[in-house]
């Protein structure tokens, strides 16, 4: 694949180990997450700090402005758990379902209405298809199955009512609403775009205009694919595996595993 970069591609942090999740509060500072440290690490003004350690592997991250926190997945301790910003202060909000243990959260995602939905992949080697649930925590902590049986949900986002996941042993995107009702795991997803091997979905987001920014580690791309699931757009450059992205007021943000590095782009 020849390289084609986004515009104005620029390098803004190279020294955070791991990287996945990431996001930007309403201050413009930017909250990463690393898999292999524990850390989320905040950039502010540009300047890197450690912002707290979960004593995890956080991978997903969300901000909440109206509670001024960070929410977080974390795959070791099996749990999703709050970070005030303020304080750093770290709880743990849930990581049970029906009385079982969760099995690893990997991403998450705020409603309109402040409920958290979230990915809870087994991890097991290849070939195994790892089938999965997806979750919905809504703002009374009460915890709801979304969907059991995904090939390894990873990455999601949420635009206009629905869920859009990546099924990364399936190596499709899946969109599906997230009305549903108490006991009832009716959410029948919807095929929205299937991508060739390797392409291994990973995180993905959605800008302003409904397009959906995938990343595909597997070969070191990023797919944009507009609201009919066509693929308008695909970005590659050598030497990067990016993991997740998140946009924000016309800027996109991207974590690179591969080179412990993150970027940014514009429309």
């Amino acid at each position: 694949m020849k390289p084609n970069l986004p515009k104005n591609l620029k390098e803004i942090s190279d020294n955070i180990p791991h990287p996945e999740g990431i996001v930007v509060d309403n201050r413009n500072n930017i909250y990463v997450s690393s898999a292999s440290s524990g850390n989320i690490f905040i950039i502010e003004k540009g300047k890197l700090r450690v912002h707290t350690n979960t004593k995890g592997r956080p991978l997903g991250i969300a901000y909440s402005e109206g509670q001024n926190e960070l929410y977080v997945s974390d795959a070791s301790i099996k749990s999703i758990l709050s970070i005030n910003i303020r304080t750093s202060y770290v709880e743990k909000i849930s990581d049970t379902y029906d009385n079982n243990p969760l099995n690893g959260p990997s991403d998450l995602v705020l409603t309109d209405e402040g409920s958290i939905i979230f990915t809870d992949p087994i991890r097991n080697p290849y070939p195994n298809p790892c089938i999965s649930p997806t979750y919905i925590l809504d703002s009374d902590r009460k915890i709801n199955q979304l969907i059991p049986d995904l090939a390894f949900p990873s990455g999601i986002a949420y635009f206009e009512k629905k869920v859009f996941i990546s099924e990364t042993r399936a190596n499709r995107l899946i969109a599906l609403s997230t009305d549903v009702k108490d006991d009832e795991n009716n959410a029948e997803p919807e095929l929205f775009r299937r991508f060739a091997e390797p392409g291994n979905p990973d995180g993905l987001t959605i800008d302003d205009q409904g397009d959906i920014y995938q990343t595909l580690p597997g070969i070191g791309a990023i797919a944009v694919i507009n609201k009919k699931g066509e693929m308008t757009e695909i970005y590659h450059m050598d030497s990067w595996k990016p993991s997740n992205i998140h946009f924000n007021q016309g800027t996109f943000y991207v974590t690179d595993r591969l080179g412990s590095r993150i970027f940014q782009f514009s429309k």
